[in-house]
């Protein structure tokens, strides 16, 4: 593939089946032509037939090429003749027949993409020969079709323009984009201030467990102690002036006394059925219930205060916000809700704890069942081996049981030793929030570092406004025309974020607003600009040139006026017919 041809000038264009040249029509044309016609005598037929020979579609870019093509004809022909910067002169042809297309070029056959490579894909090739193409069919997609044109704009090259400080900050970020990487920042912002939120709560939480247990403290330690002394004196009394060695040896004389082996192991079976005691297996879980129900009850109680007490000029206990005449209402249902959800989980929990009271009470009902069976069973085979020696055992097993103790007092004493166990987990639980202010200390380290990393996402924040705002203005200064103006970035003035537009304007009109003379001159300008950026110098076809009622600016490479005058049409070459007049002289 020979190297791409970045200027040119057509010097014929030649038509056969195309629009309303049904034979050969050719016209030449030089660096400055005027063609002048009628409507419908094929000025926009010249431009249709330049476009089509090489990008394959119409002036305005139509993916159809159907109405090309003269309704007598079976086939469609254009032939381009053109010179390039090198003063090489080629010749491009495209036809098609049916849904074939050929294309060749100075006899070489190619296919579309071998002409995008050779000259310019379509957009670009349409932008600079259409004034209008660019603005009225790319500007969809501008920002973007722009942005493959334009040069980068190096990190170090912004970066070198702005403050020292902001230099500091982000010289060791990558900045290829910079919107993403503020958005990137500004997610981190967002989790830094919900991590605080969590820290702030955590240390409220623990605040209120510290406070709660410090009222709950005497309470529980007079609870305990009333069990601890009620316990002491049924211990006390259970074997006071029992000797309880001489009665286990007793035991053990008249054991050995029974006549067989089969008497010593029912006594021992039934020995162990007395002494067995119910564990329950729902305790841990009662407890728990308990815990819970205890603490629903004094929050229950706290929303209530905070409800009651609550006036205008207060702080909000859950939002910290300022009570006013206009939210208090607000404030107050929020309040309730939280109370009427506490009443429903307080209700939940207290049917959870009936449940698992009814539950131990199956159990342990089941478990003494169990028991009395084991004892009549244990009882009546030891009965029918003869009942002096068992009943003597028997009695010196209560006795070593229950001592001087009564069988509700021994039950009672196996109670408060549970209830004892249980306070000594609740003291030692309670004992826990000593641990509390270490643990407050260590989460406000952790709210430190959180909002020196807050300070440091912000100073990044501004940095990367600051980077983005001069990388924009750096950009811009690419785009800079005469008359016309096109702008890529706006900056959000709640926020500063740069936001990627794309608007364009001429003399600060929309384009939209424009007359028709205006638009073509902001079109020219454009072509310009592109071809300023892609190093292109290809024809411009102006077409509605009548319309333009002042002068144009310089129009780099080959230039095109078609006006609607007269009725047939005409090619006016100044150039060729000043060359014709110096030969003829």
């Amino acid at each position: 593939m020979r190297e791409r041809i970045k200027k040119f000038c057509i010097l014929s264009v030649k038509m056969e089946g195309f629009k309303r040249f049904k034979e050969p029509y050719e016209v030449n044309l030089s660096r400055l032509s005027y063609i002048s016609g009628g409507n419908g005598q094929g000025k926009s037929t010249i431009a249709d037939a330049i476009a089509y020979a090489f990008c394959g579609t119409p002036f305005w870019g139509e993916k159809s090429c159907d109405r090309l093509q003269n309704s007598e004809c079976k086939e469609i022909k254009v032939e381009v003749r053109f010179v390039d910067e090198n003063g090489e002169v080629h010749t491009l042809i495209r036809r098609r027949n049916g849904s074939n297309t050929t294309i060749t070029m100075d006899t070489l056959q190619l296919r579309q993409t071998d002409l995008a490579t050779q000259f310019a894909e379509k957009d670009i090739f349409l932008s600079v020969l259409n004034p209008l193409y660019f603005i009225e069919r790319v500007a969809d997609s501008g920002r973007e079709f722009l942005q493959k044109l334009l040069p980068p704009v190096k990190q170090e090259d912004v970066l070198a323009l702005l403050s020292e400080n902001t230099r500091s900050l982000l010289e060791n970020e990558s900045l290829l984009d910079p919107e993403f990487y503020a958005k990137k920042k500004r997610e981190e912002l967002k989790e830094i201030d919900e991590t605080a939120t969590y820290f702030e709560g955590q240390i409220d939480a623990l605040k209120t467990q510290q406070r709660e247990a410090t009222e709950k403290v005497d309470a529980v330690l007079q609870r305990g102690q009333s069990i601890v002394d009620r316990k002491t004196a049924l211990e006390e009394k259970q074997f006071a002036g029992i000797d309880i060695e001489a009665l286990k040896s007793e035991q053990a004389k008249i054991a050995t006394s029974l006549s067989n082996d089969r008497r010593a192991s029912l006594h021992e079976k039934l020995a162990e059925a007395k002494s067995r005691q119910y564990v329950s297996k729902f305790a841990a879980e009662i407890q728990k219930v308990n815990a819970e129900i205890e603490s629903l009850k004094a929050l229950c109680s706290k929303l209530a205060a905070q409800a009651k007490g609550i006036k205008v000029g207060d702080k909000c206990p859950t939002c910290f916000s300022v009570v006013t005449e206009s939210n208090y209402r607000e404030i107050i249902a929020t309040l309730k809700k939280q109370y009427d959800e506490t009443v429903v989980k307080g209700q939940s929990a207290v049917s959870a704890q009936k449940e698992l009271l009814e539950l131990d009470k199956k159990s342990q009902d089941k478990f003494e069942e169990f028991k009395a069976e084991d004892i009549k069973k244990y009882e009546a085979e030891l009965a029918s081996l003869g009942t002096a020696d068992v009943s003597e055992i028997a009695m010196i097993e209560d006795k070593i049981k229950y001592g001087n103790l009564t069988e509700e007092e021994f039950a009672e004493l196996t109670s408060l030793i549970k209830q004892a166990d249980d306070y000594a987990k609740e003291v030692e639980l309670l004992c826990e929030t000593d641990k509390i202010p270490e643990k407050i200390a260590a989460i406000e380290k952790s709210v430190a570092a959180n909002d020196a990393r807050r300070i440091e996402v912000k100073n990044l924040l501004h940095a990367v406004g600051e980077f983005a705002a001069k990388k924009a203005e750096i950009t811009l200064n690419q785009l800079k025309m005469n008359r016309a103006s096109i702008k890529l970035y706006d900056v959000a003035k709640t926020t500063g974020e740069i936001k990627d537009v794309f608007v364009f304007t001429y003399d600060g009109k929309d384009y939209r607003w424009l007359s028709t003379s205006e638009k073509i001159k902001a079109g020219l300008e454009v072509s310009e600009l592109l071809a300023r950026l892609t190093g292109l110098e290809y024809p411009t076809y102006i077409d509605n040139a009548e319309c333009i009622t002042t002068k144009l600016s310089p129009v780099r490479g080959q230039v095109i006026l078609a006006y609607a005058r007269g009725t047939e049409l005409a090619v006016h070459n100044p150039q060729l017919q000043n060359v014709q007049m110096k030969e003829a002289a």
